[in-house]
């Protein structure tokens, strides 16, 4: 995004959180899952956060936790976005994705850990 953009993203709610959630982003593409953790957080926490970013935020970090070999909380995000009323569809469908791929992975780690 250019700075014109960025700059007329500070004077609404909406722009604000654009620009946090593309931060918590830059840090998860950066390898710092905890920094974007905390930004996911802070979105989720909002009570004015809009269902779109909410069910971004809830994907994007679950695919932190997932980073942090954090299944389970990786899984209740990704179930909580699936469950979230207005959700995108785009993010539906990668949640609904996502969940099995981490769900396989589990499921491959018991059996590795029974063999």
């Amino acid at each position: 995004m250019n700075i014109l953009g960025r700059l007329t993203n500070f004077f609404t709610r909406g722009g604000r959180d654009d620009n946090r959630l593309k931060q918590a982003m830059d840090h998860a593409h950066a390898k710092r899952p905890l920094e974007a953790i905390a930004i996911y957080d802070s979105l989720l926490d909002s009570k004015g956060t809009s269902a779109t970013v909410r069910a971004r935020a809830l994907f994007n970090r679950a695919l932190a936790h997932s980073a942090l070999k954090d299944d389970a909380k990786a899984i209740a995000d990704l179930e909580a976005a699936i469950s979230l009323p207005g959700a995108p569809e785009n993010v539906l469908n990668a949640a609904r994705n996502q969940v099995v791929r981490v769900r396989n992975r589990v499921q491959r780690g018991r059996d590795r850990a029974e063999a």
